[in-house]
C-alpha cells in the first residue's frame, strides 16, 4: 500500500491525530524558530504564540529539544520521499545522469520552499548542533530503506554515475548541494542568480562529482 505524500509539514500535521493544543505548539513554534533560532526563543513566547500555557507545552514535550525535533524529523525523514511512486515515475521518463539530477534537484527544491520555516531551522540547527547533524547523517546514511537502493539504480542505468559512488554518497552529494544553496539564500542571497539558473549550476556540480 503506498503511503500518504508528505509535502508540507503544515497539512501533514492537520492530517495527524493529535490534540489542538499540542498542535498549536508545533506551529507557534516552527514560526518562533525559523525567525528568532531555537536558542533565542523560549517556551513562554511559544504560548504565548500558541495561545495555550507551557504546562500545555510540557504535557506533550518532555523539553524544548523534544519540540524542536518533533518539527524537523517528518521533514528531514520525508526530504527523499520514500515509497513515492510519482517521484519514481518522474525519474523513470529522464534518459541521462544530468536529466536525472536535474529532475530530483527540482522535485526537491520544491519540497524545500513548501516547508521553508522547518528547513530553515534545519539548516540553523546543523551549524550549531552537533545532535541535529546527527539526526541528519542517520537520515541521509541510512540503508534501512529500498528507496535508495531503487533510486540507484535509475543512476547505474544511464552508464554514467562514477562505480564508486553507492545509494548514500549519492544521497550525500545531492543534499549536501542542497543545503548550501539554502544557506546561501538565507545568509548571502546576493550570491544567487534567479532559480531555474541557480537549479542548473546546482545541478550541474552534481553531476561533475558523480559522472565517470
Amino acid at each position: 500500500m503506498e503511503l500518504p505524500i508528505f509535502d508540507n509539514y503544515r497539512d501533514w500535521l492537520d492530517q495527524q491525530k493529535m490534540p489542538k493544543g499540542k498542535k498549536s505548539a508545533l506551529i507557534a513554534a516552527m514560526r518562533l524558530f525559523s525567525e528568532s533560532g531555537f536558542d533565542g526563543t523560549s517556551t513562554t513566547q511559544v504560548a504565548e504564540e500558541a495561545g495555550i500555557s507551557q504546562a500545555t507545552i510540557f504535557k506533550y514535550f518532555h523539553t524544548k529539544q523534544d519540540l524542536l525535533m518533533a518539527i524537523v524529523q517528518p521533514v528531514l525523514e520525508n526530504f527523499f520521499p520514500t515509497y513515492r511512486d510519482e517521484f519514481f515515475r518522474g525519474i523513470a521518463k529522464q534518459q541521462t545522469l544530468t536529466e536525472i539530477v536535474h529532475f530530483i534537484v527540482t522535485d526537491r527544491y520544491h519540497f524545500i520552499k513548501a516547508n521553508e520555516q522547518a528547513v530553515r531551522i534545519i539548516v540553523m540547527e546543523m551549524m550549531t548542533s552537533a545532535e541535529m547533524r546527527m539526526v541528519f547523517t542517520k537520515v541521509v546514511t541510512s540503508d534501512d530503506f529500498n528507496f535508495l537502493q531503487e533510486l540507484v539504480q535509475f543512476f547505474y542505468r544511464t552508464g554514467e554515475l562514477r562505480e564508486d559512488v553507492d545509494a548514500a554518497g549519492l544521497i550525500r552529494v545531492i543534499a549536501g548541494q542542497m543545503i548550501v544553496y539554502i544557506i546561501q539564500g538565507n545568509y548571502v542571497p546576493e550570491l544567487l542568480h534567479g532559480e531555474q539558473e541557480d537549479l542548473q549550476t546546482i545541478t550541474n556540480q552534481i553531476v561533475r562529482t558523480l559522472k565517470k
